[in-house]
Formats: structure tokens, sequence, C-alpha cells
């Protein structure tokens, strides 16, 4: 068969399905009637001769049933009237059509939600710079807690006095702060941060610069933002770099914002949602 002719086939079989399905029922008795006829020929009496044309015909519905089968385009209809179906059981049934579809949707939204913190912290690469060297240090006290604590920041020191194993070590930790100084008054998560983090993580500035080993001191009142919240708060203003933030209602001066690919830390993380801006770690004595 032709490509033109199945094409014409498959669109007869969609869209004039009711004239289809009288072709076949004339043509299976039609069938039955030749086989009748043959029969009777044969010396059988017409009860006879019809009750063996049906057994040697094999049932009418069982001969519709496999012609439909083998009709081009066939699974579609079969698609089409089991949506059509369905549709009417759920617009006799509201009530019930109102609860599948809210099942459905929160079905859908957590299986996206959770597919999306999977994809972001296990399946993609992470999004800094030598991502396969990256570790994340905790520690464990065993009799304590069988879970990993976060290190404290003495210890946080001493490792970084005695590393011998990895080529650098910062450390970090999530806060939020009263913002003033943008749009509105609000609530923003900040992190702190030693200054060797966004070398070791391969973040660049778009505007400014990144803390210096030397800010990571107690008074250092020194900010980074993030692309998102230098947008939303200071509309993207180019002379951010120097102006002024109020946090906790104390004044830091903004020297660097970060790339709108920079997100740390990555959603699903331990360690909270993304920063909007960043500040010196600053351990105090």
């Amino acid at each position: 068969m032709s490509l033109l002719a199945k094409l014409r086939c498959f669109l007869r079989n969609l869209f004039s399905s009711q004239s289809v399905e009288a072709d076949l029922d004339h043509e299976v008795h039609s069938h039955l009637s030749m086989l009748i006829d043959e029969n009777i020929r044969a010396g059988m009496s017409p009860d006879e001769a019809q009750r063996v044309a049906r057994m040697e015909l094999g049932g009418i519905e069982q001969v519709k049933e496999q012609v439909r089968d083998g009709r081009i385009g066939n699974w579609l209809h079969s698609v089409l009237s089991d949506c059509r179906h369905g549709v009417r059981q759920l617009r006799k049934n509201p009530g019930f059509t109102a609860v599948a579809v809210l099942t459905l949707t929160l079905g859908i939204g957590a299986t996206t939600a959770i597919f999306s913190v999977v994809d972001a912290v296990i399946l993609r690469p992470l999004p800094y710079n030598s991502p396969d060297r990256l570790v994340l240090v905790k520690e464990r006290i065993p009799k304590v807690t069988p879970e990993p604590i976060p290190i404290c920041a003495p210890d946080v020191l001493h490792f970084q006095r005695e590393n011998h194993s990895f080529v650098s070590l910062a450390a970090f930790r999530g806060d939020q702060f009263d913002l003033a100084g943008g749009t509105e008054p609000q609530r923003v998560h900040v992190d702190r941060a030693h200054a060797n983090l966004f070398s070791l993580l391969g973040a660049q500035p778009i505007l400014g610069r990144v803390f210096t080993p030397e800010e990571d001191q107690t008074g250092r009142t020194v900010a980074i933002l993030s692309y998102g919240l230098w947008q939303r708060e200071f509309a993207g203003a180019p002379g951010i770099v120097g102006r002024s933030v109020s946090l906790n209602r104390k004044i830091y001066t903004v020297i660097g914002v970060l790339p709108a690919t920079f997100v740390f830390p990555l959603p699903g993380m331990d360690q909270g949602d993304a920063a909007d801006l960043f500040i010196p770690i600053a351990f105090t004595p």
C-alpha cells in the first residue's frame, strides 16, 4: 500500500468511524451469508448451514475486533474513545472529578519539586569550579548523635592550619538579617563566608570585588550582593559598589555584585536557602 493510500485510510478510520463500522458490519454479514449459501448447496439444511458457517467464521464480533486491531491508526482512535469515555464519567461525578484533579495537581507539583532538587544536587554537575573535587566537611560525635554536625569555629581554624589534604578550605554559615537601604526594609538570607570561598568555587564578581583575607576580621563591615538582590532591591544600579546598606541596623559598604549564574548554597542543600548577600565570617576571639 502506498503512503498516500495509507494516509487516506488513516484519515477515514479516524474521522469517519461510523461509516467504517457500517462497512465492516455489512462485509462480515455478507461473508457469513456466502458461507451459509455454500453449505446449503452442499446439501445441509438452512439451520445446519448457518450453524456450521458461524463456527467456520469464528464469531461475528471476534472477526470485527480482529479487523479493528489491524486498522491503520486504530490505536489513536482507541485513545480518543477512552478519553471521551473518561470525560463523560468525570462530568457525571463532579465531586470525584475535583478530588482527582486536586490529587493529580499535588502529585505533579510534588514530583516536579523533588526532581528539581534531585536534578540540582545529584544529577546535574555542581555549577562551580572543578565540581568533582569539591567536598563538604562535617564532624561526627557518635556518642551524642549519629548524624553529622556542622564544624565549630575553633575546629575550622585548626583544620585550615593543619590541612595537608585540600587545596583550600573555606567556612560559611547561613543567617537572616534585616536589610534597609533598598526599595523597602525586608528580611534577607545572609551567608557569612571566608574570603577564599569565592575563589574556591570559581565565582568572579561582575561588579567590584570579593573579600580580602584582611577583611576576615571583626569590625570589617563590607558586603557582596547576589545578582538577584541587586536587581530586585537596587534595580540593577551600576553605581551600587560603594553604596551603604543597613544590616541589622549596622552600616555595611557594598564592594561587589556576583553573577546571575552563581547561586550558593544550592536548593536542597542542608545549609539553607540561597544567600541574598555575603559578609565576612569574621570569627571573634
